[in-house]
C-alpha cells in the first residue's frame, strides 16, 4: 500500500506542478502555451485514473478534477490547484492508512502529512534521521513553491509568499488583528524552521537527533504543511477577498 500511496502521490504533485505552470500562462496571456500544457496534464490524470482503479478504489472520488482539466479555463485551475488536488491527496491517504495492516504501523504516523509521509518517513523508518528531518523541512518549502509558483527559496520565499502588504497564501485572513498575528507568527515560525532546522542539517552531517526527536521534527514540519495546503489565496482585488477555500479532507 506504501508503493501505491507514493505513486498516486508523485502523479498528484506532477498533476499540481503542470496546473500552475499553465495557470501562469493564462495569466500571462499566453493561452497557447497554456494549451500545450493542459495537454500535458491529460495522461497524468490518465494514469492517476489507473492507479485509482488498480486500488479498487471509487475515481468519483476525483471530483470535478478530469472536468477542470478538460475544460483548461483560468478558474479551473484555480480550482485544480485549492481543491481537487488537496482533496484527492486526502482521499489517498485515508486509503493507504486503512490498508496498511495494523502492526507495521507507527504511532505518530497518522499525524504526519502525505507530502512529509511521502519525502521524510521512510527514512525515518531506515533510521536516516538526519535525512528524514532535513526532507521533512524541504518539503514544506518545496510545498510553497508549488502553491504559489515562485522559484526562491528560505526567508525570501517565505516573505513573499506571506508577506502581510501583499501575500499570495493567506492562514486565515488578514483584515483583523488576530488574523494578522496569524500571518505574521506563522510566517516567523517558517523562516525559524529554515533558519534552525534546514541549514544545520544540510550543512553538516553532524547531529543530535534520537528517534524520538526526529519524530516529533516531522510532526512539526506536518504542521506547517497542513498550514501551507489549507491556506487561501486573496483575489486581484484586495488580500481580504479570498478565492476558493482548499478543500477540506474527507
Amino acid at each position: 500500500m506504501l508503493d501505491w500511496f507514493l505513486s498516486v502521490n508523485a502523479i498528484l504533485r506532477e498533476l499540481r506542478k503542470k496546473a500552475l505552470d499553465a495557470q501562469t500562462h493564462l495569466a500571462a496571456g499566453d493561452a497557447t502555451t497554456a494549451k500545450v500544457v493542459n495537454g500535458y496534464l491529460k495522461p497524468d490524470y490518465q494514469a492517476l485514473w489507473r492507479a485509482w482503479e488498480d486500488g479498487g478504489f471509487d475515481t468519483k472520488e476525483f471530483g470535478g478534477l478530469g472536468r477542470h482539466i478538460g475544460f483548461g479555463e483560468k478558474h479551473d485551475y484555480d480550482d485544480i490547484v485549492q481543491r481537487d488536488i488537496p482533496a484527492v491527496e486526502a482521499w489517498a491517504e485515508k486509503h493507504a492508512r486503512e490498508g496498511e495492516p495494523a502492526e507495521v504501523q507507527v504511532g505518530f504516523e497518522n499525524l504526519l502529512h502525505p507530502a512529509v509521509f511521502e519525502h521524510a518517513y521512510q527514512q525515518y523508518r531506515n533510521g536516516h534521521l538526519r535525512d528524514a528531518v532535513l526532507n521533512a523541512i524541504v518539503a514544506v518549502f518545496d510545498l510553497i513553491r508549488e502553491r504559489t509558483g515562485l522559484k526562491i527559496d528560505g526567508q525570501g520565499l517565505v516573505s513573499e509568499a506571506f508577506s502581510l502588504e501583499k501575500p499570495q497564501l493567506i492562514f486565515s485572513e488578514i483584515e483583523s488583528e488576530s488574523g494578522r498575528n496569524d500571518q505574521k507568527g506563522f510566517l516567523q515560525i517558517l523562516t525559524g524552521a529554515y533558519i534552525g532546522i534546514r541549514n544545520p542539517k544540510a550543512h553538516s552531517l553532524h547531529h543530535d537527533l534520537d528517534e524520538t526527536k526526529a519524530a516529533q521534527h516531522l510532526v512539526f514540519a506536518s504542521l506547517l504543511a497542513r498550514r501551507v495546503s489549507e491556506a487561501n489565496t486573496p483575489q486581484p482585488g484586495g488580500a481580504g477577498d479570498l478565492a476558493h477555500k482548499a478543500a477540506p479532507g474527507p
